[in-house]
Protein backbone atom coordinates (compact mmCIF):
# COMPACT_ATOMS: atom_id res chain seq x y z
CA UNK A 1 0.00 0.00 0.00
CA UNK A 2 1.42 3.40 -0.97
CA UNK A 3 2.09 5.74 1.94
CA UNK A 4 0.19 9.09 1.86
CA UNK A 5 3.37 11.21 1.58
CA UNK A 6 4.68 9.07 -1.28
CA UNK A 7 1.31 9.19 -3.02
CA UNK A 8 1.19 12.99 -2.81
CA UNK A 9 4.72 13.22 -4.22
CA UNK A 10 3.84 10.90 -7.10
CA UNK A 11 0.69 12.87 -7.91
CA UNK A 12 2.64 16.15 -7.80
CA UNK A 13 5.30 14.80 -10.17
CA UNK A 14 2.62 13.38 -12.46
CA UNK A 15 0.82 16.73 -12.59
CA UNK A 16 4.08 18.46 -13.47
CA UNK A 17 4.77 15.88 -16.17
CA UNK A 18 1.49 16.78 -17.84
CA UNK A 19 2.80 20.31 -18.37
CA UNK A 20 6.24 19.41 -19.66
CA UNK A 21 5.40 20.85 -23.08
CA UNK A 22 5.81 24.21 -21.36
CA UNK A 23 9.00 25.89 -20.32
CA UNK A 24 8.66 26.39 -16.55
CA UNK A 25 10.49 29.26 -14.85
CA UNK A 26 10.75 30.15 -11.17
CA UNK A 27 9.31 27.02 -9.56
CA UNK A 28 12.63 25.46 -8.53
CA UNK A 29 14.69 26.94 -5.70
CA UNK A 30 18.46 27.26 -5.61
CA UNK A 31 18.82 23.88 -3.86
CA UNK A 32 17.15 22.11 -6.78
CA UNK A 33 13.85 21.41 -4.98
CA UNK A 34 10.44 22.80 -5.85
CA UNK A 35 10.23 26.14 -4.04
CA UNK A 36 8.14 26.49 -0.89
CA UNK A 37 6.41 29.60 -2.28
CA UNK A 38 5.34 27.75 -5.41
CA UNK A 39 3.95 24.75 -3.51
CA UNK A 40 2.15 27.07 -1.08
CA UNK A 41 0.52 29.03 -3.91
CA UNK A 42 -0.56 25.80 -5.60
CA UNK A 43 -2.56 24.88 -2.51
CA UNK A 44 -4.00 28.38 -2.27
CA UNK A 45 -5.06 28.38 -5.96
CA UNK A 46 -6.77 25.01 -5.53
CA UNK A 47 -8.57 26.27 -2.41
CA UNK A 48 -9.83 29.30 -4.34
CA UNK A 49 -10.81 27.11 -7.35
CA UNK A 50 -8.37 28.93 -9.63
CA UNK A 51 -6.88 27.12 -12.64
CA UNK A 52 -3.32 25.86 -12.22
CA UNK A 53 -1.33 27.85 -14.73
CA UNK A 54 1.72 25.62 -15.12
CA UNK A 55 -0.48 23.10 -16.97
CA UNK A 56 -3.20 25.39 -18.37
CA UNK A 57 -3.94 25.67 -22.09
CA UNK A 58 -4.84 29.37 -22.17
CA UNK A 59 -3.20 31.45 -24.88
CA UNK A 60 -2.42 34.13 -22.29
CA UNK A 61 -3.04 34.26 -18.56
CA UNK A 62 -1.81 36.70 -15.90
CA UNK A 63 -2.27 36.32 -12.15
CA UNK A 64 -1.15 38.87 -9.55
CA UNK A 65 -1.24 37.94 -5.86
CA UNK A 66 -1.23 40.13 -2.78
CA UNK A 67 -1.63 38.62 0.69
CA UNK A 68 -5.43 39.00 0.71
CA UNK A 69 -6.53 39.35 -2.91
CA UNK A 70 -5.66 38.01 -6.33
CA UNK A 71 -6.29 39.36 -9.83
CA UNK A 72 -6.80 36.97 -12.74
CA UNK A 73 -6.71 38.06 -16.39
CA UNK A 74 -7.03 35.55 -19.22
CA UNK A 75 -7.55 35.50 -22.96
CA UNK A 76 -10.64 33.73 -24.25
CA UNK A 77 -10.88 31.63 -27.41
CA UNK A 78 -12.18 34.67 -29.30
CA UNK A 79 -9.08 36.67 -28.33
CA UNK A 80 -10.85 38.93 -25.82
CA UNK A 81 -9.73 39.13 -22.20
CA UNK A 82 -11.79 38.38 -19.11
CA UNK A 83 -10.88 39.08 -15.52
CA UNK A 84 -11.85 38.76 -11.89
CA UNK A 85 -10.74 39.88 -8.45
CA UNK A 86 -10.88 37.26 -5.69
CA UNK A 87 -10.81 38.20 -2.01
CA UNK A 88 -10.61 35.58 0.74
CA UNK A 89 -10.16 34.89 4.43
CA UNK A 90 -9.56 31.60 6.28
CA UNK A 91 -11.30 30.82 9.54
CA UNK A 92 -9.05 30.56 12.60
CA UNK A 93 -9.98 28.61 15.74
CA UNK A 94 -7.92 28.14 18.90
CA UNK A 95 -5.95 24.99 19.62
CA UNK A 96 -8.72 23.94 21.99
CA UNK A 97 -10.97 23.24 19.00
CA UNK A 98 -10.70 21.13 15.89
CA UNK A 99 -10.16 23.27 12.76
CA UNK A 100 -13.05 23.88 10.39
CA UNK A 101 -10.92 24.40 7.24
CA UNK A 102 -13.41 27.02 6.07
CA UNK A 103 -12.67 29.92 3.76
CA UNK A 104 -14.84 32.94 3.02
CA UNK A 105 -14.39 33.84 -0.64
CA UNK A 106 -15.87 36.69 -2.70
CA UNK A 107 -15.31 36.95 -6.46
CA UNK A 108 -15.88 40.13 -8.45
CA UNK A 109 -16.02 40.01 -12.24
CA UNK A 110 -14.04 42.86 -13.79
CA UNK A 111 -15.62 45.12 -16.40
CA UNK A 112 -14.29 45.34 -19.95
CA UNK A 113 -13.10 48.91 -19.34
CA UNK A 114 -11.21 47.88 -16.21
CA UNK A 115 -9.61 44.96 -18.03
CA UNK A 116 -8.39 47.26 -20.80
CA UNK A 117 -6.77 49.53 -18.21
CA UNK A 118 -5.13 46.58 -16.49
CA UNK A 119 -3.73 45.17 -19.72
CA UNK A 120 -2.42 48.59 -20.68
CA UNK A 121 -0.72 48.89 -17.27
CA UNK A 122 0.90 45.47 -17.64
CA UNK A 123 2.26 46.42 -21.05
CA UNK A 124 3.57 49.91 -20.25
CA UNK A 125 4.97 48.98 -16.83
CA UNK A 126 7.35 46.41 -18.35
CA UNK A 127 6.73 44.36 -15.20
CA UNK A 128 6.80 41.03 -17.03
CA UNK A 129 10.43 41.50 -18.07
CA UNK A 130 11.54 41.94 -14.46
CA UNK A 131 13.21 38.87 -12.88
CA UNK A 132 12.11 37.37 -9.56
CA UNK A 133 13.48 39.05 -6.43
CA UNK A 134 16.13 36.37 -5.81
CA UNK A 135 17.73 37.37 -9.12
CA UNK A 136 17.79 41.10 -8.34
CA UNK A 137 21.02 42.27 -6.73
CA UNK A 138 20.45 43.86 -3.35
CA UNK A 139 16.88 42.59 -2.82
CA UNK A 140 16.60 41.54 0.83
CA UNK A 141 14.21 38.92 2.25
CA UNK A 142 12.67 38.53 5.70
CA UNK A 143 10.20 36.40 7.62
CA UNK A 144 7.19 38.73 7.83
CA UNK A 145 6.01 41.44 5.44
CA UNK A 146 4.12 40.86 2.18
CA UNK A 147 5.25 38.72 -0.72
CA UNK A 148 3.67 39.73 -4.03
CA UNK A 149 3.56 37.04 -6.72
CA UNK A 150 3.17 37.41 -10.47
CA UNK A 151 2.31 34.37 -12.58
CA UNK A 152 2.37 34.48 -16.36
CA UNK A 153 1.27 31.63 -18.60
CA UNK A 154 0.91 30.84 -22.29
CA UNK A 155 0.67 27.56 -24.16
CA UNK A 156 4.48 27.42 -24.36
CA UNK A 157 5.72 29.09 -21.16
CA UNK A 158 4.95 29.54 -17.48
CA UNK A 159 6.74 31.83 -15.02
CA UNK A 160 6.39 32.25 -11.27
CA UNK A 161 7.99 35.37 -9.74
CA UNK A 162 8.03 36.53 -6.13
CA UNK A 163 8.74 39.98 -4.65
CA UNK A 164 9.13 40.20 -0.89
CA UNK A 165 8.02 43.52 0.65
CA UNK A 166 9.30 45.97 -1.98
CA UNK A 167 8.58 48.94 0.32
CA UNK A 168 11.55 48.07 2.56
CA UNK A 169 14.11 47.65 -0.22
CA UNK A 170 15.53 51.15 0.28
CA UNK A 171 16.10 52.91 -3.04
CA UNK A 172 16.22 49.78 -5.19
CA UNK A 173 14.72 50.82 -8.54
CA UNK A 174 13.26 47.40 -9.25
CA UNK A 175 11.46 47.41 -5.90
CA UNK A 176 9.96 50.81 -6.68
CA UNK A 177 8.82 49.49 -10.05
CA UNK A 178 7.10 46.49 -8.44
CA UNK A 179 5.41 48.52 -5.70
CA UNK A 180 4.10 51.11 -8.14
CA UNK A 181 2.73 48.35 -10.35
CA UNK A 182 1.06 46.53 -7.44
CA UNK A 183 -0.46 49.73 -6.03
CA UNK A 184 -1.78 50.74 -9.46
CA UNK A 185 -3.23 47.42 -10.57
CA UNK A 186 -5.10 46.79 -7.32
CA UNK A 187 -6.31 50.40 -7.24
CA UNK A 188 -7.74 50.05 -10.75
CA UNK A 189 -9.79 47.03 -9.66
CA UNK A 190 -11.14 48.99 -6.66
CA UNK A 191 -9.56 46.30 -4.49
CA UNK A 192 -9.00 48.47 -1.35
CA UNK A 193 -12.69 49.42 -1.11
CA UNK A 194 -13.80 45.88 -1.88
CA UNK A 195 -11.53 44.60 0.89
CA UNK A 196 -13.09 47.02 3.39
CA UNK A 197 -16.62 45.80 2.60
CA UNK A 198 -15.42 42.21 2.53
CA UNK A 199 -13.92 42.51 6.02
CA UNK A 200 -17.29 43.65 7.40
CA UNK A 201 -19.00 40.57 5.94
CA UNK A 202 -16.57 37.86 7.15
CA UNK A 203 -18.79 35.40 9.07
CA UNK A 204 -16.09 34.03 11.41
CA UNK A 205 -15.17 34.95 14.97
CA UNK A 206 -11.46 34.93 14.05
CA UNK A 207 -9.73 34.77 10.69
CA UNK A 208 -6.48 35.29 8.83
CA UNK A 209 -5.76 35.94 5.17
CA UNK A 210 -2.15 36.90 4.90
CA UNK A 211 0.86 37.27 7.12
CA UNK A 212 1.15 35.91 10.64
CA UNK A 213 -1.59 38.01 12.26
CA UNK A 214 -5.07 36.85 13.29
CA UNK A 215 -8.07 39.21 13.48
CA UNK A 216 -10.87 38.54 15.96
CA UNK A 217 -14.20 40.23 16.57
CA UNK A 218 -14.89 41.77 19.97
CA UNK A 219 -17.79 39.72 21.31
CA UNK A 220 -19.85 39.33 24.43
CA UNK A 221 -19.80 35.99 26.21
CA UNK A 222 -23.22 35.19 24.73
CA UNK A 223 -22.12 36.09 21.20
CA UNK A 224 -18.99 33.98 21.48
CA UNK A 225 -21.00 30.94 22.60
CA UNK A 226 -23.12 31.38 19.48
CA UNK A 227 -20.01 31.20 17.26
CA UNK A 228 -18.70 28.16 19.14
CA UNK A 229 -22.04 26.40 18.70
CA UNK A 230 -22.13 27.25 14.99
CA UNK A 231 -18.63 25.82 14.46
CA UNK A 232 -19.57 22.67 16.34
CA UNK A 233 -22.66 22.19 14.16
CA UNK A 234 -20.61 22.76 11.02
CA UNK A 235 -18.04 20.11 11.97
CA UNK A 236 -20.79 17.67 12.85
CA UNK A 237 -22.51 18.21 9.51
CA UNK A 238 -19.55 18.48 7.11
CA UNK A 239 -16.49 17.05 8.87
CA UNK A 240 -17.95 14.07 10.69
CA UNK A 241 -15.93 11.65 8.54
Amino acid sequence: MIRPILLISLLFCFRLSLGQTKTLTGIVSSNGDTSFSYKYQLKKAEKLSLPLLDTSSYNKYYRIWSDRQVIDLWQNINGAFSGRLTTWADEYVSNKEEPTYRSFIVIKKLSDDTIKLLMSLINISNILSLPSDDSIKGWRRGFDGITYIIEQSSKENYSFKTYWTPRVQDSLKEAKQVQEFIDSIFFLTNAPNILKEFSKAIPYECYFNGGIGVACKILTKKERKKYVRERKNYRKKYLKN
